[in-house]
């Protein structure tokens, strides 16, 4: 893919929905497997209504897919490689400024 044909305003937008820190413990969590809602509820001590907010913005970004098993709804990444840029990023970035 060219730098032409790069739809940036997509990527944007991922961007956005990443830069919100319990949307980036969602998708850590999610990378160590399948969570339901209660589960990464449990997980991140927030509230269902809260953490189905937050896995709406993933699922519409893209960033997460849902699956229903039984009664619940658990997400895993959409891609695998989704994990791969959390950890890249916070190599970079929680990274000391050089002295």
């Amino acid at each position: 893919m060219g730098e032409e044909d790069r739809d940036y305003q997509r990527l944007a937008d991922v961007f956005k929905a990443l830069g919100h820190p319990t949307r980036l413990q969602i998708l850590a969590n999610t990378i160590r497997g399948d969570f339901c809602v209660q589960d990464l509820g449990d997980q991140l001590d927030r509230r269902q209504p809260n953490i189905s907010q937050h896995l709406t913005v993933l699922r519409e970004r893209g960033l997460v897919i849902g699956e229903r098993k039984g009664k619940n709804v658990c997400y895993c990444p959409a891609d695998s490689r989704i994990g791969e840029i959390i950890e890249l990023a916070a190599e970079v970035f929680d990274q000391s400024p050089a002295s």
